[in-house]
């Protein structure tokens, strides 16, 4: 968290937001966000104008005039809040600060004024996440050095045919061969598990000895819980967990519950480290 649908709706944030705006002043209040970053200083983007937002896998890309773009990773915590002039606020990624709250929290490591009065105020309280400003045409090669694979949904995102042969390969459980950035770009624990599930799949099931059904069934899954996630606004968290909304997520963080499809209360188990949920009833292991 923030995974690809709080990325996504951050993007979309700061296209509606400010687009068309110029930077009159910025306030880096933790230098270490820059540890990496071409450009060693933030202070080339003052007077240069918002042209875009993209974004690739969970890696945000803000191009401004004056051929500059800034990278942003929001990495455990990140969260992005843009005020506006009018006194409207539009917040998306961890739930600290309360976006309701007052600005700026302790944990905003970064403020950047905008022409018309607006304010984007970046916080992170892990402080894992990084920023990395440099020239707009070295941003497809920077993005090709973490060897992203395919988008897992929105334009250009796998092809079935695609994702079978990238799990034909791997023999490990299904559930961490579809966390792996470098088969499937953007996917994350929350909506993992959720297409598991839509799916009718056991997180363990390796990789490599899905059927034909089986994976016509996940591709489908895949782009589904994404799209509910991004149809949110990305997942609401309350006490570091996903919060139901509408009915999504169906399993995630909701052990005991009962499951929607079969009424099979929800377990969790650990698959490669990670924290999993699913429904004993509906996603059955052979042998077990």
């Amino acid at each position: 968290m923030p995974e690809l649908p709080e990325v996504e709706t951050i993007r979309r944030i700061v296209e509606r937001g400010l687009v068309g705006r110029e930077i009159e002043a910025i306030d880096l209040r933790l230098p270490k966000l820059l540890r990496t970053s071409p450009l060693p200083t933030l202070e080339p983007l003052i007077g240069q104008r918002v042209l875009a937002a993209r974004r690739r896998a969970k890696v945000l890309v803000i191009d401004y005039s004056g051929s500059l773009s800034l990278m942003i990773h929001f990495k455990l915590a990140g969260q992005l809040s843009v005020h506006t002039e009018g006194g409207d606020r539009h917040t998306a990624g961890h739930p600290v600060p309360d976006p309701l709250g007052p600005y700026p929290h302790r944990t905003t490591h970064l403020i950047v004024r905008f022409s018309g009065g607006a304010i984007a105020y970046l916080s992170d309280v892990r402080q894992f996440g990084w920023l990395r400003l440099l020239p707009t045409p070295q941003v497809e090669w920077a993005l090709d050095g973490f060897g992203f694979g395919p988008e897992a949904v929105g334009d250009g995102s796998i092809g079935r045919e695609d994702l079978a042969a990238r799990l034909a390969r791997r023999r490990i459980p299904v559930k961490l061969a579809l966390l792996d950035q470098g088969v499937l770009a953007g996917l994350g624990n929350i909506y993992v598990d959720e297409a598991l599930h839509r799916a009718r799949l056991h997180p363990e099931r390796p990789a490599n000895s899905l059927h034909d059904d089986e994976l016509d069934r996940l591709h489908a899954a895949i782009s589904w819980s994404l799209e509910r996630g991004i149809e949110q606004g990305g997942a609401k968290i309350v006490h570091n967990r996903a919060y139901p909304r509408d009915g999504f997520p169906q399993v995630h963080a909701r052990v005991n519950e009962p499951c929607p499809t079969c009424a099979t209360p929800v377990v969790k188990i650990r698959v490669g480290g990670r924290g999993t949920y699913l429904c004993p009833g509906c996603q059955q292991l052979a042998g077990r």
